[in-house]
């Protein structure tokens, strides 16, 4: 602003208010460009410092009340680097006009001389008043990936009460389960002998990389461990859902055992019982009544929000790593899936195989050049399923890999001890047509899944539904987001009671094949001319 002088005075001096104003906007917008993850520290006393590193004359002109409730929220932020070092994502001296330059200064070096109080998250899109009354004032216009978007579940205070605990429940496991702990775990699952050990392999690395990071932190005394404390503090702010939880869940049962030193029997016996699916990440003990009150409530914002209604999906809800190319002549009626008989023998296709691959080998070499698939299908029960999603496209996200910026709703159901191909209209002994392969909707959006949990694709059949589903199915409590976990036995119960629309229009049924489950299944598969007959017999 310009000072105002006293009547009889010479002239209003120019302080250059304006590009001190716009010099914290650019260093803002600069520093925060790509990092939605800010942190706050305790500013009791900043706006004082200010004041006190500018001329009187400035310091009079600047003791506004506006400003000084917009340091007290925002004075205070900072960003976390590499290193664990902390750096203003306001106060930055280069840029600033002279007149203001020594108290940004001041104000760098004490933001960033503070610990970490809290993360910091708002819904707000105007950080201050630019403009109050006649005069402009300290602000922030905050770009999009920086404003939280409260939830039915979870307002924006309790987003960020959830991520400070976060933290509180990390420090704790990093102190009970040190890094030699962490490494036999991650050791152990990689070896692929415990029971869906690819459900919490991610957590186990995450933990692991964590300690890695703190054991390479140069130094001694206070600096050393403040930066350490930062690396803690982004962590928890930027982790995948429920991985803070070390202690509570399956990545904790496995430390626990470890450093208890039992023998590897008991480890492994301990670990397929937990992690059997009717038991992971499902609720043991009954909901008491507030918890009951808690469900009610957010179940009915969740239904008039339409976040639980589901429906059977179809080709254009997801996102195939192979699908059949669309012939141009259209064929119709209740056996259009099938293909005529000469068109089954390809004219001059040349029969081969059988070929027994992996499938990290099959889809690597093999499917980019095929042309056409088509599963062996077998006599007895096997791991049949399908894939789901929301039922308006525009509903709250309710599931982990969905979100308001990216949606992706999807999730699939399988019968846990297999399920016979008849029940979804396959005849034991055809080939039926693979319409696309479709990976786990995970891992549709992340080049390398963070949660190394989703090792499974599904081969979509022609023409296969689930002939006998009544209800049930929608979402599972492993597949819900983690605010979700508190009334995740209410939510099962409701599950296991709805009905998924649109049975009759399902396009993406088939065999679900994973890393996890026994494989061993057969494809003929048409490239080029070429027909040959796989048999995928394990994943890697």
């Amino acid at each position: 602003m310009t000072t105002q002088a006293p009547i009889g005075a010479g002239p209003p001096i120019d302080d250059r208010y304006d590009e001190f104003l716009d010099g914290v906007r650019r260093t803002f917008d600069a520093r925060t460009v790509e990092s939605p993850t800010l942190f706050t520290v305790d500013t009791g006393g900043l706006f004082d410092e200010f004041l006190g590193a500018l001329t009187p004359e400035l310091a009079a002109a600047n003791d506004c009340g506006t400003c000084r409730t917009f340091m007290r929220r925002y004075g205070g932020l900072v960003l976390v680097g590499a290193d664990g070092t902390t750096k203003s994502a306001l106060w930055s001296a280069p840029g600033i006009p002279p007149s203001y330059a020594h108290a940004v200064a001041v104000l760098a070096d004490a933001v960033e001389s503070r610990p970490i109080a809290s993360v910091f998250r708002s819904s707000a899109t105007k950080w201050g008043w630019a403009q109050w009354g006649p005069w402009p004032h300290l602000a922030l216009d905050p770009a999009a990936h920086l404003v939280h978007q409260p939830t039915a579940l979870a307002s924006t205070s309790q987003y960020v009460a959830t991520k400070n605990a976060d933290r509180e429940t990390l420090e704790r496991a990093i102190a009970e389960f040190p890094a030699a702990i962490a490494q036999r775990a991650v050791a152990l699952l990689r070896t692929e002998t415990l029971y869906r050990s690819d459900a919490i392999l991610g957590a186990g690395q995450w933990f692991l990389a964590l300690h890695q990071q703190l054991a390479g932190m140069r130094g001694r005394g206070a600096a050393a461990q403040r930066r350490r404390d930062n690396l803690v503090w982004l962590a928890a702010a930027t982790a995948p859902a429920g991985f803070c939880h070390v202690k509570s869940g399956m990545i904790g049962t496995l430390l626990s055992d470890l450093a208890d030193e039992l023998p590897y029997d008991s480890v492994k016996r301990r670990f397929a019982e937990k992690m059997n699916p009717l038991q992971y990440r499902r609720p043991t003990a009954a909901p008491t009544a507030t918890m009951i009150a808690r469900a009610e409530q957010v179940i009915a914002e969740l239904q008039a929000a339409g976040s639980l209604a589901r429906r059977f999906a179809t080709l254009a809800d997801v996102r195939p790593m192979w699908a059949r190319k669309v012939e141009s002549r259209s064929v119709g009626g209740v056996f259009g899936h099938l293909v005529p008989a000469e068109k089954h023998r390809g004219g001059g296709d040349l029969d081969i195989g059988p070929v027994t691959i992996t499938w990290t080998k099959f889809a690597r070499t093999v499917l980019p050049e095929v042309d056409r698939i088509e599963h062996a299908v077998p006599t007895a029960a096997t791991s049949y399923g399908a894939m789901v999603t929301a039922a308006d496209p525009t509903a709250p996200p309710i599931v982990q890999w969905d979100s308001p910026t990216r949606r992706n709703p999807v999730t699939w159901y399988v019968y846990v001890d297999g399920s016979p191909p008849t029940q979804w209209g396959l005849r034991p002994g055809e080939h039926r047509d693979v319409t696309a392969v479709v990976p786990h909707p995970a891992t549709w959006y992340v080049a390398d899944d963070r949660t190394a949990r989703e090792q499974s694709v599904l081969f979509a059949l022609a023409g296969s539904t689930d002939t006998t589903y009544t209800k049930g199915g929608g979402f599972f409590p492993e597949f819900l987001a983690s605010e979700l976990h508190e009334i995740r036995k209410t939510l099962e119960g409701y599950a296991g009671e709805a009905v998924i629309a649109g049975k009759h229009e399902a396009e993406v049924c088939g065999l679900l094949m994973s890393k996890s489950r026994s494989i061993g299944h057969t494809f003929r598969v048409t490239s080029a001319g070429i027909r040959t007959r796989y048999t995928i017999d394990r994943w890697d």
